[in-house]
């Protein structure tokens, strides 16, 4: 079974890292849409347009769902994506729910590209799961984009993360929602300034799960043959060989190869890319 991960560069592949692990057996081909990045720069018409090609590019590969991998594409294009396909769609939201429960101190911040950090559907689960909570908005115009360039662009992300987790030292942060997929590719920078002592959300888990319900939902007979076959090769590695029951990843881009090796770079386990391609989208 196949399943198409898109974003607009190599954010998107935290999604797809997190989906390969729990579930080695889906075909996985994922488009970094880097000719059309950065989307935070795009007004919500030319991402709704694109969306809409981008959901043809993924039926012709004959995916059975489409991940949106990109906070900025979900807040401002999921509907239009949706209006133009019968797959299922899944989205990423900020992942502010679970960080309201875990909070202890009651202060939140919310890291997000400019877009989503304006966005009426960020207001709005604010305001549904905040209750007494404090909470900081805060946007980079340039990190996703910088992290995109790494490593040549490594001591700018650095710089921008000093500057931010500055900030929320100074407002005695507890919880961060890492609400853009590219920012925990950076997690760990994060964590080496705010310490043990601030939890850092991000959506990869709930994007995964949320995926096989809607999987099983469309698809019953496959997926229960999957995941029976699935549940029978998990045994120990080193006792038995169950390469038969991997998927495959394969990586394209609509820039071409020159961000190839990046986007490789990002993937967690290599040895399952099949193919990379040069996409026209």
């Amino acid at each position: 079974m196949k399943v198409g991960v898109m974003d607009s560069g190599a954010g998107g592949l935290t999604i797809l890292n997190a989906i390969h692990q729990k579930h080695p057996y889906l075909d996985l081909v994922y488009l970094a849409d880097d000719a059309f990045a950065p989307y935070g720069s795009k007004s919500a018409e030319q991402l709704q347009d694109r969306l809409v090609k981008v959901g043809r590019f993924f039926e012709n590969e004959k995916v059975c769902a489409i991940v949106v991998a990109c906070n900025t594409a979900t807040v401002t294009a999921i509907d239009a994506l949706r209006a133009c396909t019968s797959l299922p769609i899944i989205g990423v939201e900020p992942a502010v729910k679970p960080a309201f429960r875990l909070s202890k101190k009651r202060r939140v911040a919310v890291l997000a590209t400019p877009v989503t950090a304006e966005s009426p559907r960020l207001n709005q689960l604010i305001d549904l799961w905040k209750a007494d909570s404090h909470v900081s908005i805060m946007s980079s115009s340039t990190l996703a984009f910088d992290i995109d360039a790494w490593p040549e662009t490594e001591e700018k992300v650095k710089q921008t993360i000093q500057q931010l987790s500055q900030e929320m030292l100074a407002q005695n942060i507890d919880t961060l929602v890492l609400a853009c997929t590219h920012y925990p590719l950076v997690k760990h920078l994060f964590e080496q300034i705010l310490g043990n002592e601030c939890e850092i959300i991000e959506p990869s888990e709930g994007v995964t799960a949320q995926l096989i319900r809607r999987l099983t939902e469309s698809y019953s007979d496959e997926m229960s043959q999957l995941l029976d076959a699935a549940s029978k090769h998990k045994v120990d590695s080193q006792n038995q060989d169950n390469s038969q029951n991997q998927g495959g990843i394969e990586l394209c881009s609509s820039l071409g190869f020159q961000n190839m090796q990046r986007l490789t770079s990002w993937v967690i386990s290599s040895d399952a890319i099949k193919d990379r391609r040069h996409v026209l989208i």
